[in-house]
This record gives structure tokens, sequence and C-alpha cells, in this order.
């Protein structure tokens, strides 16, 4: 750390001299015409300086200190906003375009044309570059998610996401259009998507409209960037666990491109370790890659193809008495996906639109553990999609769509049942391995119509149904949706949402092998109620309460190895208090209570659900000092997760060899809770401007008091004794980037 802040002094050296000045100039277009936008107001927002584009689109700022600013280009009258980030030099002339999504609305000259959008519930938009500069997160988007009211995580480790009561099974990620295989290398260290090219990411964590919601409960949309700012740019990150490049630039006057990938490297330095029992014959690495390239064909027509992919793998050798034999020898583990698409977007007429996609995704699976138990799973899938917007009137919008899905799959290896969820008493040991060599093909058909309309200027509807039919449970599921926003004198939206959302069985639990293959989907009814009011110009506060009542939902019997018996129900409040101040100043308080439980089989009682967490508060904010400097804290409260407590044992005998061994004794299942989880977190952060690039660096400090935040506890044999299993301990992140 000294060296740290000795090496920080000498870079600050040089910018302790008197700051010298730069211009700033560039043009406003319209992104869909590309042409230029006169009479667009350009500000500053570091220095509130502002000013309008003359004719032809231009605007210049004279006399600008060094540093990085933040240009927010908007058209009067309405909502369009663009906000561009650059960094002037002394004695340069820094040269931008800035292009309005302009979206459903039309441009001519001057003038402008408001078309009144009914608006849609609970959905939540974020923008990267907000969660890239929250603490605890080193700067990764994905992992900046739990910060949001409604949306849980298991612990410091785990990037699985239980939003509103749900588990993470129920959650279903896009990106561009094309599913996600999973948002996190091995689980939660770090996204499998590099936050460089994320533009925003949309949470629709309930009661969202027809237009998504196959096999989920909740959605996270994640967007790319759809432009470039410089004909060509690159950016380098720098950390201990890993490094990241991103190139992007332009094609032509109308084309985009980017390139981004990341790799860890520990695998590099670190070659083979043994320690006691353990051999790792191959140190944990993960790679990921994305891809994307965009072009306006014409003024109708946009063209854009993305690709990427990720994946981990780690071997280990297990030897000696102390480990069991079903475990002894080798082991090793890899998964990864790849995803990719074709996207054409069509403004027909002035009030026809069509997005087609045909997209394809793989999700690759190889572990193999000791002896006895490997599994291998292959599932591309490939989806053709259609969706059409037609707008009858500036009021009135009806969407509609067409999805066709194929999922060819082959499972190969020895495996057992799946567990169910808090299933504590699960001992893989003792399973029955069963000899896996499955080929699937599913056939999905999915569809919606949906009608939003203004009914009056203080009212907004949402009606649709959606069908999806898919061939492995041979069932049609209709499900209703619809939400109304009434829009209150006092500045506040009441808003009212309710859908049936459901969702087929995994794959596995339809496996004629090791599951039942006559299960159907479970079921999921929400009702949301949510109230916004914009306290002030910067200020806005939200407040948010749901139930949602789920049936059909498979467990395990003894007499098939699942049936669709299991019943639960989660509801809650959530309130979101935000301030912001330009891009100088973010921050916000948060409170989220949720109850979540579930009944397993017919005349048990009730039980907490895994993901429970009563309470959650957040406190995060983030400060620029300077246009250089910036300071950041977060703290987080959450309530203890349930587990179930380990009783005692009694002596029993080994069905595969007949020794004697305990067998643990358990309480009611998850009645009982660990201690409650707080931690601080703090971001401090400053940026160098040279001539032709900028040089960041970053230091995080992680858990800053060093709280003890309990894991797990691990039991002896005859659980009478039991030792904590802590969470991550006071850590500091440093990290470098080199932008040019």
């Amino acid at each position: 750390m000294k060296s740290f802040f000795y090496l920080l002094a000498v870079f600050l050296v040089p910018a302790i001299a008197l700051a010298q000045t730069g211009i700033i100039e560039g043009t406003v277009y319209n992104k869909d015409t590309k042409e230029p936008l006169a009479g667009a107001e350009v500000k500053i927002l570091q220095t509130d300086t502002r000013q309008k584009t003359d004719e032809n689109g231009k605007f210049v700022f004279s006399d600008i200190p060094d540093g990085t600013y933040t240009l927010v280009a908007t058209i009067p009258e309405t909502e369009l906003i663009q906000r561009t980030v650059v960094i002037v030099a002394s004695g340069v002339t820094k040269e931008t375009e800035i292009y309005i999504e302009t979206g459903q609305y039309r441009l001519e000259g001057v003038t402008v044309t408001d078309k009144r959008e009914p608006k849609t519930v609970s959905k939540k938009s974020i923008q990267a570059q907000e969660f890239t500069r929250l603490p605890g997160t080193a700067g990764d988007a994905l992992r900046a998610l739990p910060a949001i009211p409604g949306i849980g995580v298991a612990n410091d480790f785990s990037g699985a996401l239980y939003i509103r009561g749900g588990s993470d099974e129920d959650n279903l990620y896009y990106f561009d259009r094309v599913p996600v295989g999973y948002p996190y290398h091995f689980g939660g260290i770090v996204s499998s998507l590099s936050s460089e090219i994320i533009d925003r990411i949309d949470v629709y964590a309930g009661g969202y409209g027809a237009e998504y919601g196959v096999d989920s409960q909740a959605v996270i949309d994640i967007y790319s960037q759809n432009d470039s700012p410089a004909d060509f740019r690159g950016k380098f990150n720098l950390n201990f666990l890993y490094s990241e490049g991103l190139f992007q630039g332009k094609i032509g006057e109308n084309g985009f491109w980017y390139a981004a990938g990341r790799r860890s490297y520990i695998d590099l330095f670190i070659g083979t370790l043994t320690f006691n029992a353990v051999s790792i014959d191959s140190f944990p690495r993960f790679w990921d890659y994305q891809i994307k390239a965009g072009y306006d064909l014409n003024e109708k027509h946009q063209l854009f193809f993305n690709l990427f992919a990720s994946s981990d793998q780690f071997a280990l050798t297990l030897d000696g008495e102390d480990v069991d034999q079903d475990f002894r020898g080798n082991t090793s583990f890899e998964s990864g996906f790849e995803g990719a698409g074709i996207h054409l977007r069509s403004f027909l007429t002035e009030r026809l639109t069509s997005f087609l996609s045909l997209t394809r995704s793989n999700f690759l699976f190889d572990v193999n553990f000791g002896p006895q138990i490997s599994l291998n799973i292959n599932a591309p899938s490939y989806t053709l999609r259609e969706d059409i917007t037609y707008e009858l009137n500036a009021k009135h919008r009806l969407e509609t769509g067409l999805i066709l899905g194929l999922e060819p799959g082959e499972v190969t290896g020895t495996f057992t049942r799946i567990p169910d969820e808090g299933e504590v008493d699960f001992d893989i040991r003792f399973e029955e391995k069963i000899v896996l060599d499955e080929y699937v093909r599913g056939q999905r058909i999915e569809g919606y119509l949906q009608d939003r309309y203004a009914v009056l200027p203080f009212l907004s509807a949402v009606f649709g149904i959606r069908f999806d039919y898919f061939n492995r449970t041979d069932e049609l599921s209709i499900q209703p949706r619809g939400s109304l926003l009434l829009e209150l004198p006092n500045a506040s939206e009441l808003l009212f949402a309710y859908g049936v959302y459901n969702q087929t069985p995994i794959p596995a639990l339809l496996s004629p092998t090791i599951g039942n293959p006559a299960l159907k989907s479970s079921s999921a009814s929400h009702y949301i109620l949510e109230l916004k009011r914009q306290l002030s110009e910067d200020t806005e506060i939200k407040m948010a309460a749901y139930y949602k009542d789920l049936s059909g939902i498979a467990t395990v019997d003894e007499e098939a190895a699942y049936l669709n018996q299991g019943v639960g129900y989660a509801q809650g409040t959530e309130i979101f208090l935000r301030h912001q101040r330009d891009d100088r100043f973010f921050g916000w308080v948060s409170y989220a209570y949720a109850l979540s439980k579930r009944r397993d089989r017919d005349g048990e009682p009730y039980r907490y659900y895994s993901f429970d967490q009563t309470h959650v508060a957040t406190l995060a904010a983030s400060y620029n000092l300077t246009p250089t400097w910036e300071f950041g804290a977060k703290w987080q409260y959450r309530t203890g997760n349930p587990y179930t407590p380990c009783t005692g044992a009694t002596v029993g005998f080994d069905p595969r060899n007949g020794d004697r061994i305990y067998i643990p004794i358990y309480a009611e299942t998850y009645s009982d809770r660990l201690p409650a989880y707080h931690r601080l977190d703090l971001r401090v952060s400053k940026t160098f401007q040279f001539n032709a690039w900028n040089l960041g660096i970053f230091l995080e400090l992680l858990n800053t008091y060093n709280r003890q935040n309990l894991l797990d506890f691990n039991y002896s044999e005859d659980c009478a004794t039991r030792n904590d299993i802590n969470q991550l301990p006071i850590l500091p992140y440093l990290g470098i980037t080199a932008e040019f």
C-alpha cells in the first residue's frame, strides 16, 4: 500500500501545475436519419456551460481546462437525451459526434412531434456507466445488480441473483436479444460479459409485459453499445485477477464495430500445486469475448451482428486415506457457452416497424468427479424471432411477436438425480449412480399480442396475452398480462401490474433416466403495485409492493422421481430514494422487505426458501471531487440466510463397503438463520490525461471494517462441534486502465 501511494504521488506531481485549456467542438446528429440537428442544446455537466447547435448541428466550447467532461445533448420540449464523455488536453481541439436515438420520434428540421408512448410497469433501466462507478464491484456492471432493491445474492462468492423471492433458475438473461448461458464466471467471481461494451441493463423484476417470459419470472436484458465515439478507440484494463481489452471504431459513416475480450492469467504463473491430499493440475482460469458490428443500410433498415463466448475450467487430483473413495482420482471441470445473432430492424412505414433476429446459443458442460461421477452436456439452441410494432396513432400502439425455437441436446455420463431445493440430507456418495446417454429434441413455439394505449392524458394501459408451446411437456400455456399507469397531479405515478408466468421444468427433471418426462410447467401469478414521485429535478422516490403465488413446483417424490406438487408464495415491499446532481454526484438509499416460503408436498408445513432474506438495506454514493478524482462508498445490510442445523448423528453403516459411519440428524428445514450480514466498500479513482491517451487508476477497499460475515458452518462427522466459515475479509483491489 505504501508503494502504491508513493507511485500515486509521483504521478500527481505534474498535475499540480497550472491547468491549460483546450477546445471541444462537434456535431449533433439524428441517429435515424444521420442528418445534423439544429437547435439541439449541448451542456457540459461539470461546468454547467451550455449552447445550442447552429443550422449545421455544430457547437464549440473554448477555453476548457484539462480533464474529463460529460456532454449532454437534448432536444427542447422532448425527453430525448444523449450523454457523451470527452477528454480535453491542453492546446488540443477535441472533435466529437453525438448521435441522438430518436426512436419513435420523427424530426424534420427543428420541428419535433412527440408521440406519447404508454409506459411499462416494473422495469428498472440502469446505465452501465453508473454501475461501473459503484464501490465494491471492481467496475463490473453485473456485479452491481444486488445494489438494486429487490435483488439479493447469497454471499460474497456467488453471482446467483434472487429477485423478489425467486431463485436464480427463475431468471432469464439476454445480451442483445441472444440468451446468455451463464452470467458469471465460476458462479460469481466476475461477470462473463465485459462491462466496457455494455450500454444499459433493463431489469424486469416481475409483472412485465407479454413480449418476455419463456421459462422465467424475472428478465435481465443487457444492451451493448450501438455506436462508436471515434473512428478508432482502444481501452485496456489490468487487475490482479484478469486483463481485458476493447477496440472499437466506425464502418464508413453509417456503421460501427467493437471487439472486447479478457482472460485470467494466474494459471500462467502458477503450475501444479500440491498440499495435503489435493494436487491442482490446472489452476482455475476463464476467458470471454464479445464482437459486434452494425450498419445502417439506408434510412429504413439497420443491420447488426453479434458474437460472444465464455469458458471456465480447472483440474485437480484428490488422493489419500482421508479422501472418500468416490472422490479419489482426477477431477476436472469445464463449462462454457457461445452466442451469435444477426438482426434486422426495419422502419417499414411511418407507423410500422419490424425487428427480425436469427440467433444461436450453445451451452457446454463437462465435469468428471472421481472414478464414478461424470456429466457431459451439449445443449445448442436456435431461435427465429420476429417482433412487429404498429402505431395506430400517437397514443395507441399494437405489438405482436412470434418466436420459433429448436433445442437439440445431448447428455452423457454417470450421474444421480438432482436434489430438491433445501434438501440438506442429500449425499451424492450414497445416491444411485445412473448411466446417461440421452438425445433430446426440444421444439418451442411462442407468440404474443399486446396493446399499449394512452387512454387519457393521465392514464395508460397495457394489455397482452402470451402463449408458449413446448413439445417435451406437450402443453400449450396461455398467460394473460396487463398493467395500468395513473399519472397523479403531484408529479407522481401509480402503477399496477398483473401477469401469469409459466416455467417448464429444467432439462434434468424431464430426463427419462433421472427425472420424470411427464412433468408439466409450474405457474406463478404476479401482483405488483408501484408508486414513483419526482421530488425535485434531481431527486426521485420509488415504492413497490408485490405478491407472487406459486403452484406446480416440481419436487422429489417416492412414487415418481419428481411430481408437480409444490406450492409457495413470495411477498415484499421496496423503497428506493435516489439523488443525482449531473454527473458529479449520484447516491441512493434503499430498503427491501421480503418473505418467501414454499411447501414441497401435501401435508407438510410451509418453510423458508433457501434464498429468503427478510431485510436488505443499501446506502451508496459516488462524488466527483474534480473532473479526474472520484470517491465512492457503499454499505449494505442483509438478514442472514436461512440454514438447517445439524442436531446430532447416529452410527450406521456405509452401504458401499459396510464401514461404520456417522449419519447426520437435521432439524426442520431452514429452521434457523445465520447472523446478519453487513459490509462497507470504499472506492477512489484518478484519471491522468495525456495528449492522445489517458491513464486511470482505481483502488477499492472491500469490507473496510473487516466484518466477519458467516458463510456456513463446518460440522464434525458426529455433529458434536462446528467451525465458522467466513466470507471475504478486508481486501484491497487495485485496477489500472489505459484508454486511447
